[in-house]
């Protein structure tokens, strides 16, 4: 049993620094090829659609077979070799549209199969402490490989990057067969159309998700092209590095801050404050005159992503009875994966036609949505006892 956390946790600790590379500088890579900021989101916004369409079927697919580990194996060998022998020879735009859907598809694998480990390997246990204290150390592995490529910016080279890369999936890939996968498995619970509606039906519900679309579609829109604003600043890799390193430092621990917070104060009050946040911090990005203003700005992570990425999923168990909790998280997962979609062909489309400071002005004002629908539809959804 401890062998087994051990190694779950040091796979996510691998699998998320190879997310350094394709969510970082993959873009910058393209970028640097000729693709305009607005191709670049398309290829994007693709690969989140395919992969979270195929989300449900990977998810399905496991518990039939009674396996995880054969999609996560799967998934980085199909990205390995991706990385390592196709994506550094392609130079054809169209090329890379087939490729991203497969690139999706495997990310996805990975992701859902993993997570779902995690619940399987903790089936004894607290759900909710077990993944939390699993899936910190993929921001680790994600921050510890960005403050690397800030000393050694030569790592982001391309006769590097992509060799390096599938290292790290062949090194993902002997850590999760070292796991032994329990015979009891966590079911998935498949959607309903039925389900979806009642829940839809409600005001409340609705009112939460409209908002966490609005919000979540700016913000990953936002985020996914602070590098290629550094670089239009004159920046390098290295400051790419330093400002993604801020935003997860200052991620980590407000995300446990305002977990506690809101048992005590409250769940509405932090999605208030933050949907002030978010118009603030995007408006300050078209401000940006360096490198070093972006770096400043990414520390307001803390009190965007750090409370989106949180508090919604206990927001949504308060409104919900706890028979209807697993469709609900379902709710809210198709409705992440559509705002991924979204948020970088919004970006991108608008990035070429406004430029970079003006895309970041354009977003502000779709965040100022998700302001207005939080402060005149939210209810507080913790009940005190």
């Amino acid at each position: 049993m401890r062998r087994n956390k051990l190694l779950i946790r040091l796979f996510f600790f691998i699998f998320y620094s190879a997310w350094t590379f394709v969510f970082s500088f993959i873009p910058v890579y393209l970028k640097d090829k000729g693709f305009s900021v607005g191709m670049i989101g398309i290829l994007s916004a693709i690969s989140s659609l395919v992969g979270a369409i195929f989300q449900v079927l990977i998810g399905y697919l496991s518990d039939k077979i009674g396996k995880r580990k054969p999609f996560i194996i799967l998934g980085l060998s199909i990205l390995g070799f991706i990385y390592l022998f196709l994506f550094p020879k392609i130079e054809n735009y169209y090329h890379f549209l087939i490729l991203y859907p497969i690139i999706g598809i495997c990310i996805n694998a990975v992701l859902t199969s993993s997570n779902i480990l995690v619940l399987d390997l903790s089936l004894s246990e607290r759900f909710g402490k077990d993944y939390a204290s699993t899936r910190i150390w993929g921001s680790l592995g994600f921050l510890i490989l960005m403050l690397i490529i800030a000393i050694y910016p030569i790592l982001t080279k391309p006769n590097i990057i992509f060799p390096l890369l599938s290292g790290i999936y062949i090194l993902g890939i002997i850590t999760i067969s070292g796991i032994r996968e329990p015979k009891v498995k966590v079911s998935i619970q498949r959607l309903s159309l039925k389900d979806i509606n009642k829940l839809l039906l409600r005001p409340e519900v609705r009112s939460f998700l409209i908002f966490y679309l609005f919000y979540y579609t700016a913000l990953v829109g936002a985020s996914s092209n602070v590098n290629l604003l550094i670089k239009y600043l004159g920046g390098t890799d290295r400051y790419i590095s330093f400002a993604y390193s801020a935003s997860a430092l200052s991620e980590i621990p407000f995300m446990i801050l305002w977990g506690i917070l809101s048992d005590k104060i409250g769940r509405k009050p932090i999605l208030l404050l933050s949907s002030l946040a978010l118009p603030l911090r995007l408006f300050l990005y078209s401000l940006a005159k360096n490198s070093y203003h972006v770096i400043l700005i990414q520390l307001m992570h803390s009190v965007t992503f750090a409370v989106i990425g949180t508090i919604p999923i206990v927001y949504m168990n308060d409104l919900v009875s706890p028979e209807e909790r697993g469709t609900a998280q379902g709710i809210l997962s198709m409705t992440t994966a559509l705002s991924s979609t979204l948020g970088p062909f919004i970006a991108g489309v608008s990035a070429d036609i406004l430029g970079l400071p003006g895309m970041y002005l354009f977003l502000s004002f779709i965040s100022l949505v998700s302001t207005i629908i939080a402060f005149l539809s939210l209810k507080e959804s913790l009940i005190s006892t």
